[in-house]
């Protein structure tokens, strides 16, 4: 399932009006870091789907699993869902090595979406139970702008901020003393704070009523503890996505 981070771009903040059911299929290619911090980046194919019910239900899609979404207002949509971590392999990187695994874990999203005008729009989502321990906590910030180039392209800009706890920081970006013996790197305890600050640029192109073509090019910047950790090869890495989905 597409991760949270995925797809939020291509669903732009608009005034809300009665709900009704529908949703969307297709799939992408999406080249990301072999991880958080990374030098390196991989390569691979992802699955886009969701599903909204008339009644607020939901699943897939850029929030979680399966979840719940109401209109508070026409401009304010609240939800909560089921989401996942899909946590860290040591494979994915030679520099991993010592590491162990994070397995993956189920999590509890909670998040606000704010249609401020037709254009720019806010966002606040709490993710909660990542990580090795299951304490791991995301806190994510973000707003966006998006602009007509033709009837049938649209463009978004977006801004993103991660705040994480002291669980998350440790899990991802830390490094312990049984870890330090095997792996090579330095004893590292990291602190709660600002994990990363993301900047993205998105194009969506409607080919027909039902088809659609879109394509998103992220930077994002680790920062505070995350970004001096031991693990970190680069703090600055980029991350592309493209892909075509139907709408039913």
């Amino acid at each position: 399932m597409l991760s949270a981070a995925s797809l939020a771009w291509a669903e732009p903040l608009a005034e809300t009006g009665a709900a009704t059911s529908g949703g969307y299929i297709g799939f992408g290619i999406k080249a990301v870091p072999r991880y958080q911090g990374s030098d390196e980046s991989k390569t691979r194919a992802f699955p886009a789907f969701e599903y909204h019910w008339e009644n607020g239900v939901f699943l897939g899609g850029s929030d979680g699993l399966v979840g719940f979404e109401i209109n508070a207002t026409r401009q304010l949509q609240l939800g909560i869902a089921l989401g996942l971590d899909e946590g860290r392999k040591e494979s994915d990187s030679r520099y991993l090595k010592g590491m162990g695994n994070l397995d993956p874990r189920g999590t509890l999203n909670m998040y606000a979406k704010a249609a401020i005008s037709d254009q720019f729009g806010l966002s606040a989502g709490l993710r909660m139970g990542s990580g090795r321990s299951g304490k791991g906590s995301l806190l994510n910030l973000g707003a966006n702008y998006g602009v007509s180039l033709a009837p049938a392209t649209h463009m978004t800009f977006n801004v993103d901020a991660v705040l994480a706890n002291s669980d998350y920081m440790r899990d991802y970006f830390g490094v312990s003393a049984a870890q330090a013996r095997v792996s090579g790197h330095k004893r590292y305890t990291p602190n709660s704070g600002c994990r990363d600050v993301t900047m993205g640029i998105g194009l969506q192109h409607q080919i027909s009523r039902d088809w659609m073509l879109f394509g998103k090019f992220n930077s994002t910047t680790l920062s505070g503890t995350a970004k001096n950790s031991p693990l970190v090869r680069k703090a600055t890495t980029e991350s592309a996505f493209a892909g075509i989905t139907y709408s039913f």
